[in-house]
């Protein structure tokens, strides 16, 4: 008889170097459950690494295992999604929204047991201009607050406050506003704002008691728009972002959609999906894939 197969992705630089030991316990976690492991050597040519292990589990039945942070597993889910391949998750980042958000355990012995026993439902996810997100999408000051933290944290260490003190300085720094048009159905809206923001994460929305964070519930997502602040209403919202009153702030709008069109002015922009940053052309086109990653989960 064959024995099932995991196929681990892992991030060994994850965790401020969790990540590094997590070869070691998936193999002793897999023995004890009569799986056989097969590993991936991600120190060159990750994506290549991820399509050939989401190949060969799609082919023997195994389940692919994403370790690490939230772009690790993003990246492995842009591979996996929409294919007939169990995907299980191990998070070892710094926020860990989207595990956190399904119930992962955030114990890594008891992440991967699940990952190897637990069973699969289908999960959402959003798609900007055909690259997906697990938790959220971003272009002007959100974005820029990405870059400015991963600038730092690579400097201070992945540690929470960095990432925290980071944002608010990035907030309170000089920045562009945006002119964009925005397609929702048959509906346009010309706007300056300094950042729009996609959410796909009810856990993340939660935290700051948006109101919006129901648009999961009806496998939507959840868009948010600030309007021009001057640095007084910037640390306003930085304040209400704290202390979870940010649903009362009368410079943001929100609403739900299954999908958006947003025209930039210019033709290449810089967006943040999930922590990482890419160069899209406009118009973005973003939208709900509802049931499109076979996710093991814990039990309801």
């Amino acid at each position: 008889m064959t024995k099932p197969r995991a196929h681990l992705i892992a991030n060994k630089k994850s965790g401020r170097g969790a990540g590094a030991s997590l070869p070691d316990l998936a193999r002793q976690i897999c023995a004890a459950h009569g799986t056989e492991l097969v590993e991936y050597d991600t120190s060159e040519n990750f994506e290549g690494q991820i399509e050939k292990a989401v190949a060969a589990a799609k082919k023997d039945g195994g389940t692919v295992i994403a370790a690490g942070g939230d772009g690790t597993i993003r990246s492995v889910a842009q591979k996996a999604h929409s294919q007939d391949v169990r995907f299980a998750v191990v998070s070892c980042g710094t926020f860990n929204f989207f595990a956190r958000n399904h119930r992962i355990p955030e114990d890594t012995a008891e992440a991967l047991a699940l990952a190897i026993t637990g069973s699969t439902r289908p999960v959402r996810l959003g798609e900007m201009n055909g690259e997906v997100f697990l938790i959220n999408a971003s272009l002007g000051l959100y974005a820029k607050a990405i870059r400015e933290r991963e600038r730092h944290t690579k400097r201070f260490g992945r540690l929470r406050i960095v990432a925290i003190l980071s944002t608010i300085v990035s907030m309170l720094s000089k920045h562009r506003l945006l002119t964009v048009d925005l397609l929702t159905g048959k509906e346009t809206r010309t706007l300056l704002t300094p950042m729009i923001f996609i959410g796909n994460n009810a856990l993340q929305l939660r935290d700051l008691k948006m109101e919006v964070a129901r648009c999961m519930k009806l496998d939507l997502l959840a868009v948010v728009l600030m309007r021009p602040l001057t640095k007084l209403e910037v640390l306003r919202v930085i304040f209400r972002g704290f202390f979870r009153t940010i649903e009362k702030e009368d410079r943001i709008d929100s609403f739900c959609v299954d999908h958006i069109v947003i025209h930039t002015r210019k033709p290449r922009q810089t967006v943040a999906l999930d922590g990482e940053m890419f160069e899209m052309s406009s118009p973005l086109k973003i939208q709900a894939l509802p049931q499109t990653l076979n996710m093991v989960l814990p039990p309801l």
